[in-house]
């Protein structure tokens, strides 16, 4: 009696035929999409190159107040896990109050909106860091304007929660 049971159910089973696999192609070469964007913001991408290596490409962009933007595009020979890094050191922090400071900048970070702050170095950087995979110039264009619109806010926030009338020169 199992068998037949099982035999019945089976019959009524459908079968689907094989999905076939096919390769996604996964969008612009990280690099060409870096240069336009570079391009798109007035810059000559050759000219604002810093350094390069068989895995990463380092590129400086001034953008006024003395402050540079870095691009950096890592992982370059393994498509899947390529990354874009852009980083605005807005502030550098003293080693005379140094905790206050980040423990303000720390408070002041849950405020900001797509963007991180770091220390790196002995700098606070505003970045955002994002998969190079199905991104498009104008995806990057936006992180690089909330970078640039916030980074004056978060300067001015700090001096407050500080209660400083300025920030230190740097």
């Amino acid at each position: 009696m199992d068998k037949q049971l099982g035999m019945s159910t089976m019959g009524k089973i459908k079968k689907f035929n094989s999905p076939t696999v096919t390769k996604l192609s996964g969008g612009k070469d990280p690099e060409r999409l870096i240069e336009e964007f570079i391009l798109r913001l007035g810059f000559d991408a050759e000219k604002s190159e810093r350094a390069r290596d068989i895995d990463t490409i380092r590129w400086m962009l001034g953008v006024g107040n003395g402050r540079e933007l870095e691009v950096l595009l890592e992982g370059v020979r393994r498509p899947h896990e390529t990354t874009i890094y852009l980083g605005l050191n807005i502030l550098t922090v003293p080693i005379r109050g140094a905790s206050e400071m980040l423990a303000a900048a720390l408070e002041i970070a849950d405020g900001l909106i797509g963007i991180k702050v770091s220390l790196v170095g002995h700098a606070l950087v505003l970045s955002a860091s994002l998969a190079a995979s199905g991104i498009s110039v104008d995806e990057l264009e936006y992180y690089y304007k909330l970078i640039i619109a916030q980074q004056n806010w978060f300067r001015d926030a700090l001096c407050d929660e500080l209660q400083w009338e300025e920030l230190p020169p740097e």
